[in-house]
């Protein structure tokens, strides 16, 4: 978890200074799913992107989002969760002559908590997993209003696939 917290840290510092001087930001919030080899894990997650002008063709984002899954036996003391949280960052792109539409190809470190429990003996495990992905964002016309859509899929022993559906708002800064 160490490793997800430095990430997390130095996006920061290198995104906030940014965000402040941006001319556009886009933020939305959404569900995300987590599938694959018998694992069904749900939760949430945003995204931030950021043009440093109007006129940019090409941004950057940052996305991040946590699943979780709990499965209990009913008829014995077993219990088991799995927490898979992931930090993306990537290049965004507005398509020419579809100023409604923005793409982005994302790479990014999934951390994985699974945990089980059989009667008072417990074990846990974590991990940390490379994963890569693209998505897209559609504006809703004349709103600032857009629907988002990424997938990812998770690299090496995890090997799951995560897709986040959000809602999101357009800020542009009218002090330019």
């Amino acid at each position: 978890m160490h490793i997800l917290k430095k990430t997390v840290i130095a996006i920061s510092c290198f995104v906030c200074p940014i965000a402040a001087q941006a001319s556009e930001n886009y933020i939305s919030v959404g569900a995300t799913h987590l599938g694959g080899n018998d694992v069904s894990a749900s939760g949430a997650g945003f995204s931030w992107a950021s043009f440093s002008s109007k006129e940019q063709n090409i941004g950057f984002i940052v996305t991040s989002s946590l699943a979780k899954e709990d499965e209990n036996d009913f008829f014995s003391t077993s219990h088991a969760t799995l927490k898979v949280f992931d930090v993306n960052v990537g290049p965004i792109f507005k398509v020419q002559n579809l100023s409604w539409l923005r793409l982005y190809p994302l790479v990014g470190i999934s951390h994985a908590n699974m945990e089980g429990c059989i009667g008072n003996i417990c074990a846990s495990e974590d991990k940390n997993e490379f994963n890569y992905g693209a998505g897209l964002q559609l504006d809703i016309p004349t709103t600032n209003i857009y629907t988002e859509f990424n997938i990812k899929r998770v690299m090496g022993d995890f090997n799951k696939t995560n897709m986040y559906f959000g809602v999101g708002y357009h800020l542009s800064n009218t002090f330019d």
